[in-house]
């Protein structure tokens, strides 16, 4: 079989990129059903094409064999204080013809990549769902890793019953009186994060950011928090609100909630509060009507990794990271 030419995407490309988007997304859904169905279709599939092309920064490589298009990669970098200088692929942004190899995603990246790191830009982020082994595979030959997880959970089967808390325990929904208890679980997270083996950072100008953060979600209309408390003292937070769905979000279907500020403090492990908790929010998200809760953890997380799936929220996606050793700028031999 000839070998593939790699092109600048095009606009007059879109239509044949979301014939493939869709294709995949087909299969993707095979696996994993509560992904938005919308996108097998491929009109839909090529408008979150040209939606994610239309991001500002946004650049396209694209393999093409006898003028067809079998296959392409959309990224755009990003700067800002959290990330740096990084450059992100996001799932409408890649998608091949199910008969290539994985030698086509590499090729792809190769081209679309290479600006990025001539710009100083080390930092590579791809979100991809994880039911295309194949497309994992070659993201994993690209030294990418895993280092986030995305996940849904169907509220079809949820038990509506209010749940019964552990002895001692009171869980109840948050009100404007319980900013205080919210600043105090707004370090769990990260405090989690700082330590192995996820050791991630946590920058000391945003504490005070998060603990405002936290705060203030008492005040936003669309907000459910529920709180945990053990003896009169805060022991442990999770909420959810409205998913912000777009037109290329591939992995959330519309009208679905995300589930976050979530955690239980160390002293309080172990007695079954993050379970009770969650079964509050779960019964409630439901009550509110929402057929999906989102959520994602970061994989080194141990304690969340293993939580979250033990309350039946299944991984739909990754996040993928590769750091590129910026001494390339300069250290390229002689």
């Amino acid at each position: 079989m000839n070998r593939f030419e790699i092109v600048p995407f095009e606009n007059e490309m879109v239509a044949d990129a979301g014939r493939l988007l869709a294709q995949r997304h087909r299969r993707d859904r095979a696996t994993l059903p509560d992904l938005p169905a919308g996108f097998e279709a491929p009109a839909a599939a090529a408008a979150a094409v040209s939606a994610t092309l239309e991001q500002s920064g946004t650049t396209g490589v694209a393999a093409v064999r006898d003028s067809q298009l079998m296959g392409y990669m959309l990224g755009r970098p990003t700067i800002d204080t959290l990330w740096g200088r990084s450059a992100w692929v996001r799932p409408a942004g890649c998608a091949t013809d199910p008969a290539e190899t994985h030698d086509l995603v590499r090729s792809l990246y190769a081209a679309l990549a290479t600006p990025w790191v001539e710009q100083g830009i080390f930092f590579h982020f791809a979100l991809m769902p994880l039911a295309d082994r194949a497309l994992l595979d070659a993201w994993y030959s690209l030294s990418f890793g895993i280092e986030q997880v995305q996940a849904l959970q169907s509220l079809a089967a949820v038990d509506p019953a209010p749940p019964r808390a552990p002895a001692s325990v009171e869980i109840r929904r948050a009100g404007p009186d319980d900013k205080e208890a919210l600043r105090t679980m707004s370090s769990v997270i990260w405090r989690q994060h700082i330590g192995p083996p996820v050791w991630a950072i946590m920058l000391p100008e945003m504490v005070s950011e998060q603990e405002d953060g936290w705060a203030e979600l008492v005040d936003e209309k669309d907000v459910t928090m529920f709180l945990a408390f053990v003896d009169g003292q805060v022991a442990g937070s999770q909420g959810y609100w409205p998913h912000e769905t777009s037109d290329h979000d591939l992995l959330v279907p519309q009208d679905s909630a995300t589930m976050s500020v979530a955690g239980t403090l160390p002293d309080y492990r172990g007695r079954g509060i993050s379970t009770a908790l969650s079964r509050a929010v779960l019964a409630a998200a439901r009550a509110e009507g929402y057929p999906i809760l989102e959520t994602d953890w970061r994989s080194a997380n141990l304690l969340a990794a293993n939580f979250w799936q033990s309350q039946g929220y299944q991984p739909v996606a990754y996040r993928l990271v590769r750091r590129i050793d910026q001494r390339i700028a300069w250290a390229r031999g002689r």
